[in-house]
């Protein structure tokens, strides 16, 4: 996940929970946070603490 991505992620999350995103940005959020959830289990399991983005 880049940067970019990451930004992205927090701009439809915000939209999620104030309930203003259209279908089509809740399916990209649920995109977004799968690719997030599994970018920090990888760094994790490899042993890597840092962030997906560093």
């Amino acid at each position: 996940m880049n940067h970019d991505d990451f930004e992205r992620l927090n701009f439809l999350s915000e939209k999620a929970i104030t309930e203003t995103a259209t279908n089509d940005e809740l399916k990209e959020f649920n995109v977004l946070l799968n690719e997030w959830n599994l970018s920090v289990e990888f760094n994790l399991f490899n042993g890597n603490l840092k962030t997906p983005l560093e």
